[in-house]
């Protein structure tokens, strides 16, 4: 039995029985369930069947909500020399620090400076608690759907679930809608990635009120990525902001700008001269890259949205990417060069002739040798200031 299949295939499991079953959680509606199982683990026996269904669902969907991916030691967690390791009496610890880990969590508020935590990760600890459910519980984990969907199991779950109007990333259609567009990318690192989705767009709020809604979820990744290790953070908006190249160029400089004026740590990248070698686009006090996908494109363009009938902005905040192994500034040159030859192996030519700043490759123009798409000269301008901008060469 592959335990770490098993723990794949239960994550998706989970979520399928939610909406099915109307028992999605949040941060809020685990930790109650948590609190309530806590004081029933402190035992040497084993676990009753509705008391370990609930668990293994909270687990599970836990893990689900937060993109955590099987360790290995789910390959070995069964073998004789590691079971004592992951003996039952390890239970009560593991969700005292899960439930730890979720407060902290839930508690993320936007500040001047991303919070700091030495909280143990959603990916370690749900791990962890599926391999003591591995050891001692193999035959409730080949039938987890069955035993999930017992009346008493389901009486202790749907009081809690989420409000389905709530924004809760994995569930957002942003992320549903992008993460079927990793499935197709032909950048070589993107499958391997963990990503949460912006709030969806509403037509019946302003531009800048749609914004800080996404500000306020990008606070929340970049603080949650640190901990995670996840990779981006995909906001998507109404198609006809990238109707053309030049529409995707005005798009991404009023986003950024109105991004800008609710940075907590009151960046000034826009006031200096923006666009040139060096100059990065800061919120939250980090740094990071952008990549935006525009209805303009055609299917066999690297920005094309696979489809989808939006404009897309990706984030990745430099503290994501410089953790990649292969993104070190000894690798990043053959690393990229890889990607490049990876979508032009497929027809989706692009060149970066001409495009070294970063802020070039925000946006890609229509033709992979036309000049690189500025824009910064779209960007606003604000009482009392001017954005500079990088005379053209």
């Amino acid at each position: 039995m592959n335990m770490m299949k098993v723990f794949v295939l239960g994550r998706r499991e989970s979520a399928a029985f939610a909406e099915r079953r109307l028992c999605a959680l949040d941060d809020a509606g685990t930790l109650k369930i948590l609190s309530a199982l806590r004081p029933i683990l402190n035992t040497s026996g084993p676990l009753e069947r509705v008391s370990l269904s609930v668990l293994s669902f909270v687990i599970l969907l836990t893990a689900h909500r937060y993109n955590v991916q099987a360790d290995r030691l789910l390959k070995t967690c069964r073998e004789l020399e590691y079971l004592d390791e992951h003996g039952l009496d390890r239970l009560p610890k593991l969700i005292d620090e899960l439930i730890d880990t979720l407060w902290f969590y839930a508690g993320i508020e936007v500040t001047p400076a991303l919070p700091e935590s030495d909280v143990r990760s959603v990916q370690d600890l749900t791990n962890e608690l599926f391999a003591v459910l591995a050891v001692h519980t193999p035959e409730h984990l080949m039938q987890l759907a069955q035993d999930w969907d017992h009346p008493d199991v389901l009486e202790q779950l749907q009081p809690f679930a989420r409000d389905p109007e709530d924004y809760e990333p994995v569930f957002s259609p942003t992320h549903i809608e992008f993460m079927t567009s990793i499935e197709k990318t032909h950048c070589i690192f993107a499958p391997s990635g963990k990503y949460w989705g912006a709030d969806d767009w509403r037509s019946a709020d302003s531009f800048e009120a749609n914004v800080r809604r996404f500000g306020e979820g990008l606070f929340r990744f970049m603080a949650v990525a640190k901990q995670e290790k996840f990779k981006g953070f995909a906001v998507r908006l109404p198609a006809e902001m990238s109707d053309s190249v030049e529409s995707l160029s005005r798009t991404t400089a009023r986003f950024l700008d109105a991004l800008n004026r609710i940075d907590p740590a009151h960046s000034t990248c826009l006031e200096g001269p923006v666009g040139g070698m060096g100059w990065k686009f800061d919120w939250a006090g980090e740094p990071m890259f952008l990549t935006a996908f525009g209805t303009c494109y055609p299917e066999n363009h690297p920005r094309y949205p696979y489809g989808f009938d939006h404009t897309y902005f990706f984030f990745q905040p430099d503290f994501v990417l410089r953790a990649h192994p292969s993104l070190t500034p000894e690798k990043e040159p053959v690393s990229r060069a890889r990607i490049l030859d990876s979508f032009n192996k497929h027809g989706m030519d692009y060149d970066n002739e001409g495009k070294e700043a970063e802020a070039e490759r925000y946006i890609r123009p229509m033709n992979p040798c036309d000049p690189p798409v500025r824009w910064w000269r779209d960007l606003p301008a604000r009482a009392g200031h001017h954005p500079v901008v990088e005379p053209v060469a």
